[in-house]
């Protein structure tokens, strides 16, 4: 399983998970993919792949969105999970800049 794979199967996972110990596992989890990403050698990622980890990072964010939306879990670990909606567009702003550079050489 590629790490784009891996990081598609935790999205969805992520998406109909109910249990905030596994929900936060599973987030930390994609969050970590994310930040690997510019660590990887150039062209490791096509155009298309790079198009699908935008959509699996604004998933992820809805997920997160609808689970502080759900009101489930105390204020303490809503406000976590919003820092997390912040993490991943971060990290997401960070695999994009690393993308157009590689890119931009070709």
């Amino acid at each position: 399983m590629t790490a784009l794979e891996d990081l598609d199967t935790a999205v969805q996972e992520l998406r109909t998970e109910g249990d905030r110990s596994t929900f936060t596992h599973k987030l930390g989890h994609i969050v970590g993919v994310l930040g690997t990403i510019p660590d990887w050698p150039p062209g490791h990622l096509t155009p298309a792949d790079m198009e699908r980890l935008r959509t699996l990072a604004d998933e992820a964010v809805d997920a997160i969105e609808r689970r502080i939306d759900s009101a489930e879990d105390s204020d303490d670990v809503q406000q976590r999970l919003a820092g997390t909606v912040y993490e991943v567009r971060r990290r997401m702003e960070a695999v994009e800049i690393w993308f157009k550079h590689y890119t931009s050489d070709s």
